[in-house]
């Protein structure tokens, strides 16, 4: 328990960049002797790869920053930095040895220091069997020597920083106690422990509207956290996605703060996105837009649903494993080089066979062009279009696909037919392309270059 609590501790602290009212931080990034092509850096849940030039050097803007902790990585090394709003400052390091050797200019380096030598010490795995009050007395003398450590150390001249690291070391030690109540059981054996009611109070008042500290992962996510354990009517939820909801929703009911609620509905909202990905999110999508309406969270937000969008028009199309009349395994890279139009059917779909006359026509239209035209059949019941495959009454390259399979799942396609038009190269032109039926649908393929 003691590594995973350090485990998920470490991922926090790895991430912790704030957007808000502020002013933008461009750190120039110097290395001397690459050992890899880019530097990395995270803030929050955002990844930013900073492609080195030809001498070294990379730079990273960060757009209305108040404060944020940036974790750079480069190769297997890393250090982890502290900036404010309006700094412009420089990093410089040896590309075999960044943590040894690297010097900060105009930035907070003081903080730097600090935040790569001082390392914040858990409480032992076995004071989980502790009763509650004995715990967090623990857990709060732990907090005490962290902060007097800070306090010993020349931050003169850091901004906030001292103010923000008081806090994020308060929040870092709040989510043992987030963990308390499964931490007790394991440890004491007591597999029936339920909190009694002051356990939550004590969580409730670690709960407060700070608009400061949104700055602070920890404090994003311990807030959330509690979000779930304060909510007496689902903190028993296992599931991801309605503990997510039912989170969300919480959030909404009980924080006062307009602006504490949205960054903490957003972090909710984006970790799951991240981890988990963007089907059947509706409710989330609905809470979301609900309280979160600042112009850069909402883009952030956005970009991350659109890095799963995996059938946008411009991306490489997802593949498939589809199979012909003789058994033959057909994959889409065996179409490159021509335009392909895709029609996904079914043998029990009207609308889908009201179209196969105008589809015929549009092949004949085309019969000499560069393009493809295939059928994947989503029947379930392979022999009924084995028959109709066989009939002659169908045109093109006929394929049986098969019921949920990842090409259609990646689509989202839920209702038949769906037609989507393909580059010569598998990049997606459109992913719910006009029908046969329409006129427009011959028009865009005569407009298409090279197709004659």
């Amino acid at each position: 328990m003691k590594k995973l609590y350090f485990l998920v501790l470490a991922l926090i602290m790895a991430a912790g960049c704030a957007g808000g009212s502020g002013t933008d931080v461009v750190l120039t990034v110097s290395v001397n002797s690459p050992v890899a092509d880019d530097v990395v850096a995270v803030c929050h849940n955002d990844i930013h790869a900073l492609k080195l030039d030809e001498t070294g050097t990379a730079v990273l803007k960060l757009s209305g920053i108040d404060a944020a902790y940036v974790a750079l990585y480069h190769g297997r090394e890393s250090v982890r930095l502290y900036v404010e709003g309006g700094d412009a400052a420089s990093l410089t390091f040896d590309g075999g040895d960044m943590a040894g050797s690297y010097v900060i200019e105009g930035g907070k380096s003081a903080a730097a220091k600090y935040l790569n030598n001082v390392k914040l010490i858990p409480l032992p795995d076995e004071d989980y069997a502790l009763p509650f009050d004995e715990y967090r007395t623990r857990l709060a003398a732990k907090e005490s020597e962290a902060v007097k450590l800070l306090e010993a150390m020349n931050l003169s001249g850091e901004g906030d920083f001292k103010k923000m690291e008081t806090a994020r070391i308060k929040y870092a030690y709040g989510s043992a106690l987030l963990m308390y109540p499964v931490g007790h059981m394991i440890m004491s054996g007591d597999t029936g422990f339920v909190p009694g009611q002051e356990y939550y109070d004590f969580i409730a008042t670690y709960v407060d509207e700070d608009e400061s500290l949104v700055a602070l992962d920890e404090y994003r996510e311990f807030v959330a956290e509690a979000m779930h354990v304060l909510d007496a009517d689902n903190r028993t939820l296992t599931e991801i996605y309605p503990k997510t909801v039912a989170q969300m929703r919480y959030a909404a009911d009980h924080l006062k703060s307009p602006q504490v609620k949205a960054v903490i509905m957003h972090h909710i909202a984006t970790r799951y996105v991240d981890n988990f990905g963007v089907k059947d999110i509706d409710e989330l999508k609905n809470l979301y837009y609900t309280y979160v309406t600042d112009p850069a969270s909402v883009a952030a937000f956005e970009a991350k649903l659109e890095r799963w969008d995996l059938s946008r028009p411009g991306r490489l199309s997802p593949g498939f494993n589809a199979v012909d009349l003789d058994g033959k395994v057909w994959r889409l890279t065996d179409f490159r080089g021509k335009y392909v139009y895709i029609d996904m059917w079914a043998t029990w779909c009207a609308p889908c066979r009201q179209e196969m006359p105008y589809l015929k026509q549009l092949e004949a239209q085309f019969k000499d062009a560069q393009i493809v035209f295939l059928g994947l059949s989503v029947d379930s019941d392979k022999a009924k279009w084995e028959k109709m495959a066989s009939s002659g009454d169908l045109t093109g390259t006929q394929l049986y696909l098969g019921t949920q399979s990842s090409f259609q799942e990646a689509y989202r396609i839920e209702g038949i037919p769906r037609f989507i038009l393909l580059d010569r190269n598998g990049v997606i032109i459109s992913n719910d392309m006009s029908r046969p039926s329409d006129p427009k649908t011959a028009e865009t393929l005569n407009s298409l270059e090279g197709i004659r």
